[in-house]
């Protein structure tokens, strides 16, 4: 009995201990934490007292082990919460600003975006003359200094303004809101791009060579280009449709005569464009299409019922062109028609266009003027040209310049003409272009790079052609472009 008595005592001193520590863990907390000695939410309340001290203590001790175990699992059920919200947070800020060569803000919701957009070209061209006696000017200028922002509100809208401030005037460009809350379907009102064809329509900062072709230029400035209007496009992966209506372009020089009464009316007139991918995978394209316009209460500059065609050879450098149609009065209005191509075969694209100009003239002879162009390009790194909504897409170079290799490199030739011969206006008959451009493009990273185009040009009749023969010329051409 007095052994037992001894065991009991010997084995209470660490149990009271045990208990003390047990106290002091469940004394009063500080001002503004939690009282330990409440029981955390879901713990089970003590046993009733044994009358046993020492079997009462170890129940409160199993009980507070209890509730301190319950008490930790909601602290951390509270931090996976914090951790949670504090990721979302992260989430939104991250989505809210973005960057890349330019910024992008989006509010947490998506609901609205904001992008500052810009496009910088330098050129710089030498030229030497082969026949003709005119003094080409060589130097240097900025073919494109834009800068503008683009956005979208409610997720169905999306907007753009954009001006352009190169040859010492500011222009605007785009300047559209443009509705997308209906599958499939574009709804644009504002200045934007008229439907025309491949590369009129293509961005001028996804194009091959430094300038369009002479007669997309050419056909394009008299119908099409950016101009204010409404228009629709519908357009699945390999199929769209485009058509609108349009006035003239806001940064047309309005009347300077006098009186007022004497000036022209604003043109109008309806355009279209179809595309059809009836091959498109990776790297296998091929690309058909058909565009056409319009156009009538025509001017040229403060001449009424008049159009001029015109254009330089492929370099804007110097300002002498080798296409001009002159002054061509009476004209109703003006009906075209244009075709094109694009077939890419891995590194290889082969593209090809055709477009053809009535001028309608009551009671005098109908014109029509023509022209085309064709090319091939070959990237030499072994990129492949993307296409995107019936137009090329930009260029993603496998290795990127001062990252991890030397970029893209591409080679093209483009072959191109124009045939204004048939013009009425006296000393401009037969006048005809054509030119031969080969091309070395280095593509830094996605949006900067390096072209250079040699351009060998010759036209009949131009007015670059003072003797009234022919005129030949070589051009040296190089752009630098970035944009954002």
């Amino acid at each position: 009995m007095r052994l037992a008595t001894k065991l009991l005592a010997a084995g209470a001193f660490p149990i009271s201990m045990l208990a003390s520590a047990a106290g002091a863990i469940a004394a009063p907390a500080p001002e503004n934490e939690p009282a330990t000695n409440v029981p955390a939410p879901g713990a089970e309340p003590p046993p009733a007292p044994t009358g046993d001290p020492i079997l009462d203590r170890l129940n409160q001790l199993e009980t507070r082990v209890r509730q301190l175990e319950a008490r930790n699992a909601e602290l951390e059920e509270k931090a996976r919460a914090g951790e949670a919200r504090l990721e979302a947070a992260e989430t939104r800020s991250a989505k809210a600003m973005r960057f890349g060569w330019g910024p992008s803000f989006s509010d947490p919701s998506g609901d609205f975006t904001f992008k500052p957009r810009g496009v910088i070209e330098a050129d710089v061209a030498a030229f030497a003359e082969r026949r003709g006696g005119y003094d080409y000017n060589n130097g240097t200028a900025f073919r494109r200094a834009r800068i503008g922002f683009e956005g979208t509100a409610f997720k169905t809208f999306n907007y753009r303004i954009e001006a352009d401030f190169a040859g010492n005037a500011v222009n605007l460009t785009d300047a559209y809101l443009q509705y997308v809350g209906i599958p499939k379907l574009a709804i644009t009102l504002g200045q934007h791009k008229a439907p025309f064809g491949l590369e009129s329509n293509n961005s001028d900062n996804y194009n091959t060579f430094l300038e369009r072709g002479m007669f997309t230029n050419a056909f394009g400035n008299a119908g099409a280009e950016r101009r204010i209007g409404a228009s629709a496009a519908y357009g699945t992966e390999t199929f769209n449709a485009a058509i609108g209506l349009f006035g003239d372009n806001e940064s047309i020089t309005r009347s300077t005569t006098s009186p007022v009464t004497d000036t022209p009316d604003e043109s109008w007139g309806v355009n279209g464009r179809v595309t059809w991918e009836p091959l498109f995978q990776p790297g296998r394209i091929l690309h058909l299409g058909a565009s056409g316009y319009y156009r009538t209460a025509l001017k040229s500059g403060d001449v009424a019922d008049a159009v001029r065609l015109a254009d330089r050879p492929n370099v804007r450098i110097d300002n002498g062109n080798i296409a001009d149609s002159g002054i061509i009065t009476d004209v109703d209005s003006l009906r075209y028609g244009g075709l094109e191509a694009a077939g890419i075969f891995g590194p290889v694209s082969l593209v090809g266009e055709y477009g053809r100009l009535w001028l309608d003239r009551p009671g005098l002879d109908d014109e029509a003027f023509d022209g085309f162009y064709v090319y091939g390009s070959w990237f030499l790194t072994g990129e492949t040209r993307p296409f995107k909504n019936g137009n090329f897409d930009r260029v993603k170079p496998l290795t990127t310049l001062g990252k991890d290799g030397l970029g893209a490199f591409e080679l093209a030739l483009r072959y191109d003409r124009l045939d204004l011969a048939n013009t009425p206006v006296l000393g401009r008959e037969g006048n005809k272009s054509q030119s031969l451009t080969l091309g070395l493009n280095w593509y830094f990273n996605p949006y900067a790079k390096l072209m250079i185009n040699w351009i060998r040009f010759d036209g009949d009749n131009t007015p670059l052609d003072p003797v009234g023969d022919k005129t030949k010329g070589d051009a040296i051409a190089s752009r630098l472009h970035l944009d954002f």
